[in-house]
């Protein structure tokens, strides 16, 4: 089928309007409710049931320039979605809030962002009252003398739509926080602009076509959440399913249920999804694209994918919260001859790698990472000092370090703050792991820097073996010697059962660097 871009909508709402006029019984949205179901929604349902949480938000005093907070988890994603759409159709912004988060990083976001209500549960009810009391929420789950706050029911009947009110293109739509973990987490500003530019760049990239099915396991408060899948998909008229919180066999289960065609995840999850397909295969016939990306695709996973799943392509993107999260894109084909690149610029986007004093760097010179488009975001909340130094009108410093070849191929060499400097010597620790991946017994690593009285920093490695496997590090670095350099083989290693994560399953390096002060790691004796 031919897909009907919509280019004239100018909020997520309006573009789910138009597609409603395009596709109205296509699916747009499948997710699970707070009453534990699983709904699956066309266009017009979606833009039904959008129209009525914003009139619900709207007799909540929730108005334009406001500030709506959910905090939810994804087993109740629709409930998320919609209040989202809600606060949209108002000219309200959104702020998904993470459930995980400490009540201290709780706090601090609320008192940051002053949502005029948060839509929650009731252990997050119990939260808020402790930690905010004068906060005004609403409740998705009923609680003795409360109802529950239920604008949305499970018939979706048609409600007559009245037209959207003119929104300025550059007004807020969403604060999403950002993934750190050394500092509290800062609140990215997107426009309406930003997300929908976003969005459609990652639908072009991704490949997505109105009769796809485009499965993925993001959590509501993060950006591939509202500007990859929900933007994306109702870019040209696609189905998203977002995923509950599952284990590997229901993801798998729930792909085969809703015939998935496109699934998108980080490699971390992947990995574990192959390995219980493995186990315990189910035939997915409809799947013809896996997407990644959020952190670098070791290539013995993607060997594994296609093990499992032989008729599925392969695409990887690469971009931040900051960028959109849009940036570059790789194809299966040109992964298979640069295996550590991530890709060409998305359409519209441009990427640039500068040196220290911001000058453009010569083709394969090392310097830090830039992308300019117009899905950039608009710089972070009441934090003048950090917008200024990671934003420049429509360009984002990445934070990363890479090289661009002479056709404009980016390869990624590591976080800024992950590069290791070992007397001078500077050390990249994605290659590093990706050498200890190709170990027969080496199921996960993660490397990091740590302090050396005399180096500066040294290289140390956190390990998860395979199951039964026994790994000694005296072996492990013979092993390396063929592989690297004498100077970037690790001299301190840590065996653990699993690698701390954060929901997105990005391995929590600073967690790592935190964990191994004060204790005295295993030492090689070279």
């Amino acid at each position: 089928m031919t897909a009907t871009i919509v280019t004239a909508a100018t909020t997520l709402p309006s573009l789910v309007t138009a597609q409603a006029t395009h596709r109205p019984d296509a699916l747009a949205l499948s997710a699970r409710a707070s009453d534990g179901q699983r709904y699956r929604l066309s266009y017009r349902a979606l833009d039904s049931a959008a129209c009525r949480y914003g009139e619900a938000l709207a007799d909540q005093a929730v108005a334009a320039d406001t500030r709506v907070g959910v905090l939810l988890s994804n087993d109740a994603a629709l409930d998320c979605i919609l209040t989202a759409l809600g606060a949209m159709t108002l000219r309200a912004a959104v702020v998904p809030l993470s459930p995980r988060w400490a009540d201290a990083e709780l706090e601090y976001a609320l008192t940051l962002t002053e949502p005029v209500l948060v839509v929650t549960d009731r252990a997050g009810l119990d939260r808020l009252a402790s930690l905010v009391p004068d906060l005004d929420c609403l409740s998705v789950e009923a609680r003795p003398g409360m109802s529950s706050w239920q604008p949305f029911s499970g018939d979706a009947p048609e409600l007559p739509v009245d037209a959207e009110p003119a929104v300025d293109l550059g007004r807020l739509a969403s604060l999403l926080f950002t993934s750190g973990t050394t500092a509290r987490p800062k609140a990215v500003m997107h426009s309406h602009a930003t997300t929908l530019a976003a969005g459609r760049a990652c639908s072009a990239a991704l490949g997505i076509t109105p009769d796809d099915i485009y499965q993925g396991a993001f959590p509501f408060f993060t950006s591939s959440a509202l500007n990859i899948a929900c933007a994306a998909c109702w870019t040209v008229g696609a189905g998203f399913v977002i995923e509950h919180l599952v284990g590997n066999a229901e993801r798998l289960a729930l792909m085969r249920d809703e015939a998935t065609t496109l699934y998108h995840g980080v490699p971390s999850v992947l990995h574990f999804m192959a390995e219980e397909a493995a186990e315990r295969p189910m035939a997915h016939p409809a799947l013809r694209r896996i997407a990644y990306g959020g952190a670098p695709m070791p290539p013995h996973i993607r060997q594994r994918l296609k093990e499992i799943w032989p008729d599925a392509d392969h695409v990887q993107i690469y971009g931040s919260t900051e960028s959109g999260p849009a940036g570059t894109v790789i194809d299966e084909a040109t992964m298979a001859v640069h295996p550590m690149a991530v890709g060409q610029a998305m359409e519209g986007y441009t990427v640039h790698v500068v040196d220290d004093s911001d000058t453009p760097c010569a083709a394969g010179q090392s310097g830090a990472v830039m992308l300019e488009g117009p899905g950039v975001a608009i710089g972070y909340w009441r934090n003048p000092e950090a917008t200024g130094a990671t934003f420049s009108r429509r360009t984002v410093r990445m934070g990363d370090t890479g090289w661009l070849d002479e056709t404009g191929l980016l390869t990624f060499e590591d976080r800024a703050k992950d590069r290791i400097n070992r007397g001078g010597l500077n050390i990249s620790s994605v290659a590093v792991e990706a050498a200890l991946l190709t170990h027969p017994d080496v199921q996960e690593v993660a490397v990091v820097g740590i302090p050396h009285q005399s180096l500066g920093e040294d290289v140390a490695a956190f390990i998860v073996c395979k199951p039964g496997s026994e790994i000694d590090p005296d072996g492990l670095l013979a092993f390396l010697a063929p592989l690297l350099a004498d100077y970037a083989r690790p001299r301190y290693w840590r065996f653990l059962d699993a690698l701390p994560r954060n929901p997105m399953g990005k391995i929590l390096k600073d967690a790592l660097r935190s964990r191994q002060l004060g204790t005295k790691m295993l030492s090689t004796s070279s």
